[in-house]
Formats: C-alpha cells, structure tokens, sequence
C-alpha cells in the first residue's frame, strides 16, 4: 500500500516484508491402542490423562483380562506417555470383530419392546448403565412436533394446561408465522363438590362451561371422614343430562348447572365428602385462538383459520403431558444421571436422541407408541439383551484403521499402544513412509519384539523414523508388561524435549524394569540400533538412537527430529507467500523470512550452521513453483543434511 507523507514524499509498504515464521510444534504424540469405551476410528485430541479416563475408560488386569486374553492396550500407555511428559496427545480407539455395544429393549405392561436402547460406543463400559423406569412425577415435554397435515389432533394426550405450551403456524403462501392463544377444554381434576342445602353442585361448572361427557375421564367418588372410598361413580354410572331419577349405583349430572343427584339411599350423609374429576367444556374458539381438548389433543381453530395442507401450511407444536399418562425412565453411569419423562417409546427415542450422552435409541415400528413398563430396574446387556464386548483381540489391519485416521494430522511421534515390532513394524513404517509423502513427517516408537535380550536382538527394524524399545516394564505388584509400554514412556519423554536434545542418558519415569542388562548386552543392543532403558540412578536411556545404523545420518534421534522440525518450520514460514507474484523481489522476501527461521535454529543451538538458496526457473515462475535448498548442520552431527523442497 503506497501512502504520502508529505507532498512528493511517498511510503510503499509491501505485506512480503512483514511475514514471519510461526512456532513449530513438536511434541504431539499419537497413541492408537484399544480400549473399554470411546468412538473407534476417531481421533481425540486430549487434555490429559483424566480426560483420557472419562473417554476411553481404565485398563483392565493384564494378567485377567476382560475377555480373557487380550488386555487393553490404549489408556495403559497413555499413563505412560503422560507420566514422562507429554502434553499434547492425540488418541485413536481400534476394535477387533468381537466388538459390541451393550443394548436394553424395554418393554411395555405386555412385555412388547417399545424401544430398544443401545450404548453410544461399543464396549464393556456400557454394561454398567443401570436402567430405572418408575411412574412419572412431572408432566413431559414434547418439543416441536410438526405437523404438515392432519391439523386437527396433536400426538400426545391428555394435555396438561400451562403457559409453557406453544403452538406455531407458518403459512406456506406468504411464510407469515402466527402464533395463537391457546384455550382448552379441561379436565377439573379431584375438586370437591360444594354441599347447599344437601344439594351437590361441581364446582367449576357454568353456562359456558358445561360438562362433557367423556367416559374415561369422568369420576365422582364419595368419601368417609377418613378419606376412605364409600362409593364410586365411573364409566357407566354417570348419566347426563336431564331424566329420571338415578337408581342404585348411580348419579345423574345436569351438565350445564353442575348439580349431581344421587339415588335416595346413597345421598351422601353430612360426614362424608364428594370428588369428582370430570371433563369441561369451552366456548367455541375466537379468532386468533385455537381450541384444545386436553383429554383427546383435538385442535379447533376459528373461521379460515385452521391451517391447510393444499396451501403448505405447518403447524409446530410444544407442550407438556399429563404425569399420569407418562413414566421416568432414569439412566445410571457412575455420577452420570439422565432422565426421561415419556408417554411412549416413540417419544423417548426422540429425547434420547437428542441429548443422550450414554446412549441412542430405536422406537420399535409396531410397538413404540406403547408406554414403557414401570418397575423396571436393570442393567444394560443382561437377560436377553446384549452385553457390550471392547474388541481388544484388535490386529494389524485394525490397527493400520487406526494409523491412518491419524495420517492428515498434524503429529510428531506416533505410538501403537501394546504393540512390538514383529507383529506391528511393517505396518507402522508403512505409516511413517506414506505420511512423509504427504508432508506429515513423524516418527515410530514402538516395542522390541519378544522378552528376553535374544529376542530383542534379533529384530529386523532398520529404518531412520523407527526408534525400537527395550526392556518391558515391571510394575510394583510383581506383573510384566512388555517393552510396548516402555516405548510409549519414551514416546512422552520425546515429546517433553527440545528436538536438539539428546535422549541419551535421559531419566525415564516407570515402575520397574523387567530385565537388567549387563554391560556386553548393552553393547550388543547399542550396536543392533535398540534404545534400551537401564537402571542407573533410577532408570535411564542408554542411547537415544534409530533403528538406521550407526554411522548413518540420521542414527541419533536428534538429528531426525531437527531435520523434519526445520520441514515443517520452511513449509510454514512458506504458506503465506502461495498466492503471491513469483518475482524475484517476492522470493527475495520468502529467503529473508526462512532466514529468519533457520536463524533462530541456530540460536537455539538445534543447528550450528546452514546454507539457503530460494530459487525459480521461468518455467517454474509460470509454473507458480519456488525450489528451497537448504543444508544443513544439526547439533551433535557431523554431517552436513542436504534437504530439497519444491513449493507451490
């Protein structure tokens, strides 16, 4: 941007000028291994070892596993990776076949399912999810049921009256959205019938709220002085309207005044107390006002106002249901309560759905609009239902699921949790080689196969991304875990570090070792590229190496982390130049900030010198390429790297 300062005086700032290189991250490790809860394939950005807990769940006993032969690998070295160090992990779950999450099919007073609930991630996590169905306390809530036909009846009744209720139209024609007053014909509910003169009238009743006849819902009883039932009037025994005297066993209701008559020799006596539940009528609904029948859910709504299906109308409704026609389906896990107020299975399917944290849920087709059994108290996967199984028998192509869903993310060291490299290393180097393709340089930690020196010896890793780990661990109740877990403790020590700091003679932070190596044998192991862990002022690492050679360039795991940290630095110093002119004075800027960044290298002694050349062909110009070529001097090396990128 040119700006004046004074007349004839001009500034050109040009944006090149002001690009710098960020920070570089280096220590995030990726742990795949399997586990008891979590999502499988899905990587999960940590925030420490209790989040890792609350995900995946604790490990099982090694020696007693969960299934019996297989312990769980991926919270196990995440305790190790944390306890060395690490801060930022991303963790993937993996399965084998046997894997299966834990379900509960609830049934109805007839023993039909009415839902079938089924645990969000599969694993023995969820067979501790107790299931409680009582009847309901509070009224439920159905949120925005939709309607675009049948305008008519809601799908819910009976109907509790509150100021919670909404109902919503939007008109298809003009999208205008009215929201009508609700009114209701209700249902009066144990009120007391006023005595005068040894008459008996129903409260609430007047001319414009007469009473309705409603069988299911019409109730008089009469009580003694204890509140005990002396008789009761129901379905049947109500007659309405004017007529002839009641006989035994009956009452008659005039449905506009209210007044009960009883047959002479059941007239209450001046001790005992009339109830009654009983259906009330409304006045037709005004404009701007539709009418609920509470006990039914039927809409009436006034003159040219009912919603129209041919017009493309929708109505949304939300209210609240009687307690009594509704249960509490309650889910237990650990301090994790949910509760659901449902009329049916359908209905608790919805809620479930929608805000569940421990589950999902399926209404059945047939039997969802039934209402779940109450006096249910269980636990996910027993009886007929499926207990949840973790899949920890997982192998190398589960594992190599895993690996990949960590392939386009940004991560420096990767660990496959209980893993050794004669099972795992050719999958493992296939990641890293693969990775280094798509510029997501990382290296491998991982067991050495086996559990004696001989097994670790006879390895057949050699590669400059691979860093293999001897001895296993022993952990303070006398059980051996094999040098997988090591190689996850060295993993978080890695990460902990600067990548010019050298591992050797590092402190490691574990139990116990389960083998001591003498001097000869750590000599061979040196010689055969295996970073061993020694006891020595606690336990220490003998020589931070990979397994390329000794003598090769990148033999020291130093010089590996520098190089692939000066990549990822050159790559994101670069980004912001993509899309500008490739001229000379752009690509004279893009030197001076890549300077800039292998400048601070030097200063923070991870190289001790280097050489830059940022260049470009004309065909490259056109082409919108720069060619970097870099060389460089890591600390602790004698060799001089020689790194060519191309960047467009």
């Amino acid at each position: 941007m040119t700006e004046m300062v004074v007349p004839g005086t001009y500034i050109d700032v040009r944006a090149e000028g002001l690009i710098s290189a960020g920070r570089v991250a280096t220590g995030i490790v990726g742990v795949v291994g399997t586990a008891a809860n979590g999502p499988i394939g899905v990587p999960i950005t940590l925030s420490g070892l209790t989040d890792a807990r609350a995900r995946f769940g604790l490990s099982d006993d090694f020696d007693r596993p969960e299934d019996g032969a297989n312990p769980l690998t991926l919270f196990r070295a995440l305790e190790h990776t944390y306890s060395n160090g690490a801060a930022s992990v991303v963790a993937v779950r993996v399965a084998g076949s046997s894997q299966s999450s834990a379900t509960f099919a609830v049934p109805d007073e007839d023993g039909l399912t009415v839902a079938v609930l089924t645990a969000k991630t599969p694993g023995t996590w969820a067979n501790n999810i107790r299931i409680h169905v009582d009847p309901a306390e509070d009224p439920a809530r159905v949120e925005d049921e939709t309607h675009t036909d049948d305008f008519d009846e809601l799908d819910y009744a009976p109907i509790r009256p509150s100021p919670e209720n909404r109902i919503r139209i939007t008109r298809g024609a003009t999208r205008r959205t009215e929201t009508p007053d609700i009114v209701y014909r209700r249902v009066v509910r144990d009120e007391e019938v006023v005595r005068r003169n040894n008459r008996f009238f129903l409260a609430s009743v007047d001319a414009n709220t007469p009473v309705v006849e409603v069988p299911d819902v019409n109730l008089i009883r009469v009580l003694d002085a204890d509140g005990e039932v002396v008789r009761e009037y129901g379905d049947g025994d109500i007659l309405y309207g004017a007529g002839g005297a009641p006989g035994a066993g009956e009452v008659r209701v005039d449905t506009s005044t209210g007044e009960l008559t009883f047959e002479a020799s059941e007239v209450p006596s001046g001790t005992e107390t009339v109830v009654a539940t009983y259906a009330l009528d409304h006045p037709d609904p005004e404009s701007g006002q539709v009418l609920v029948t509470v006990w039914e859910g039927s809409l009436d709504f006034a003159e040219d106002e009912a919603p129209q299906e041919a017009e493309g109308d929708t109505l949304v409704a939300s209210y609240l249901i009687e307690a009594d026609a509704c249960v509490q389906v309650t889910l237990t896990y650990g301090p994790v309560i949910e509760r659901y107020t449902v009329p049916d299975g359908n209905l608790l399917a919805s809620q479930i759905n929608r805000s569940s944290a421990l589950v999902s849920a399926e209404a059945d087709e047939t039997s969802g609009d039934n209402r779940p059994q109450t006096g249910i108290n269980a636990y996910f996967g027993t009886g007929v239902n499926v207990p949840g199984s973790n899949g920890a028998e997982a192998g190398r192509d589960e594992y190599t699921l895993g690996l990949e869903a960590l392939a386009d993310r940004l991560i420096n060291i990767v660990v496959l949790a209980g893993q050794e490299a004669g099972t795992m290393g050719s999958a493992l180097l296939g990641h890293l080689n693969a990775t280094e393709q798509t510029d997501y340089e990382r290296i491998g930690v991982i067991g050495a196969p086996g559990e004696t020196t001989a097994d670790f010896l006879g390895h057949t890793m050699a590669d400059d991304r691979v860093i293999l780990v001897a001895p296993g661990l022993r952990d303070p109740s006398g059980t051996i875990l094999p040098p997988a877990y090591t190689a996850a403790a060295v993993a978080g020590l890695i990460s902990s570090v600067p990548v010019q700091t050298s591992l050797t003679n590092k402190p490691l932070n574990v139990p116990g070792l389960a083998t001591r190596f003498n001097r000869g044998e750590q000599g061979q192991l040196i010689r055969r590229n295996v970073l061993a862990v020694v006891e020595r002022d606690g336990f220490r690492v003998l020589k931070g190496i990979t397994t390329e050679g000794e003598g090769a360039p990148f033999s020291a795991v130093p010089t590996r982390r520098i190089v692939d940290y000066a990549k990822y630095g050159i790559r994101s110093a670069a980004n912001p130049y993509l899309g500008r002119l490739n001229n000379v004075r752009v690509r004279a800027a893009l030197q001076s900030t890549l300077d800039a960044f292998l400048t601070r290298m030097v200063e923070d002694e991870a190289l001790t010198g280097y050489e830059l050349q940022v260049t470009a062909t004309r065909a490259q110009e056109i082409a919108g390429e720069v060619s970097v070529v870099m060389t460089l001097q890591p600390t602790f090396s004698i060799e001089f790297i020689r790194v060519i990128m191309n960047l467009s």
